[in-house]
C-alpha cells in the first residue's frame, strides 16, 4: 500500500508546534536531517487526503522551503519508523515506550507501554515530560487523590499519575479516534488505582465530581475555553498542572488561570520554548 510523503524545511519551534497537528491526523513516521539550526522534515501519511491537510496547515506556518508532497511506493514505512524509535525517557525512573521497545532492565522502574498510534502522548514531546515532571513532584502528596487529564490523548499522563499513588484517575478526550487506542494502553499497563477515560467534552463529567488534580497538557488556544470548568471541577487547595504553553504564553496563561479558575501559580518548569505551570486553587471567600 503506497504512502504519501510530505517535506520542507522548518525551524525546531515549529517542528514542535505542528507535531500535536500531524498525531492528530494518525501520522505513520517522521524522518528528520539537521540543516544547520534547521530541520528537512518529512512526514508519512497513508493517503493523500491526510497529506493535503498537513501541507495547508504547514503552509500557514513559518516554512523556510515549499511545502512538496510525493507519493511514495509501496514501503513499510511502519517498520522502518519501528526501527529508529526509542524509549523516551520523562523523569529518572519513568520511561514510556511500545510492549516490543522495552527499556533497559537497569531504567524499567516505572515502565509506561504505550502504543504510539494515532493519540498524542508517546513520551517523546517536552510538554508531555513537563507535564510528567510535574505529577511526580508531587508523588508524596498524591497518595489516595482523585486526578482528571483534560486532552489525555494517549493515557500516559494518567498511568504516570496512578503509578505516584493516585486513587482514581479520569483522563478525558474529545477524539474518538483514540478510544481504541486507550483501552489497549489500558490493558497493558498495570495500575493500582482506577483509571478510566471517557470520550467527550468535559460537559460529560457529573455536576458533583470534584478532583484533587487537573492536568491539562493542550496548546493555549485549546485549554483556555476549559478553565470555567477547571474552577468548578477543582476543589480549593487543589493542583491544576497546565503543560503545552508556549515561555512566551507565560503570563497569559498565569493570568488566565488566576482570572478564570482562581488558581494561583506556584511552580514552573521548562524545556527548550516549552512551558508548564503548576497552580494552587484558592479557598473560595
Amino acid at each position: 500500500m503506497n504512502s504519501f510523503c510530505v517535506s520542507c524545511v522548518l525551524t525546531p519551534e515549529d517542528r514542535d508546534m505542528a507535531m500535536f497537528y500531524w498525531y492528530s491526523l494518525g501520522l505513520q513516521g517522521t524522518e528528520e536531517i539537521s540543516e544547520g539550526d534547521n530541520l528537512q522534515v518529512k512526514i508519512y501519511f497513508a493517503d493523500m487526503q491526510t497529506a493535503l491537510l498537513a501541507k495547508t496547515d504547514l503552509e500557514k506556518r513559518n516554512v523556510l522551503s515549499p511545502v512538496v508532497i510525493s507519493e511514495i511506493i509501496d514501503q513499510d514505512w511502519n517498520a522502518q519508523w519501528r526501527e529508529s524509535m526509542k524509549p523516551a525517557k520523562l523523569a529518572p525512573h519513568f520511561w514510556v515506550s511500545p510492549t516490543w521497545l522495552p527499556p533497559s532492565k537497569t531504567e524499567s522502574d516505572n515502565w509506561i507501554k504505550i502504543e504510539p498510534k494515532m493519540a498524542f502522548g508517546t513520551g517523546h514531546h517536552e510538554t508531555t515530560r513537563l507535564a510528567a515532571k510535574a505529577i511526580i513532584a508531587k508523588k508524596k502528596w498524591m497518595a489516595g487523590k482523585n486526578v482528571l487529564d483534560i486532552g489525555t490523548g494517549s493515557g500516559v499522563l494518567c498511568f504516570v499519575a496512578d503509578i505516584c499513588g493516585a486513587r482514581t484517575c479520569l483522563g478525558v478526550e474529545i477524539d474518538p479516534d483514540c478510544l481504541e487506542n486507550l483501552d489497549e494502553n489500558r490493558q497493558q499497563n498495570r495500575h493500582d488505582g482506577m483509571i478510566g477515560f471517557t470520550i467527550g467534552t468535559l460537559d460529560c463529567i457529573k455536576n458533583d465530581a470534584v478532583f484533587d488534580m487537573v492536568v491539562m497538557n493542550m496548546l493555549l488556544n485549546e485549554s483556555t475555553p476549559c478553565l470555567a470548568q477547571v474552577a468548578s471541577l477543582l476543589r480549593p487547595g487543589g493542583i491544576l498542572v497546565w503543560s503545552g504553553i508556549l515561555v512566551e504564553e507565560k503570563l497569559t496563561a498565569t493570568e488566565s488561570a488566576a482570572d478564570i479558575a482562581s488558581c494561583k501559580l506556584t511552580k514552573e518548569k521548562v524545556e527548550h520554548e516549552w512551558w508548564c505551570g503548576m497552580f494552587t486553587k484558592q479557598n473560595e471567600r
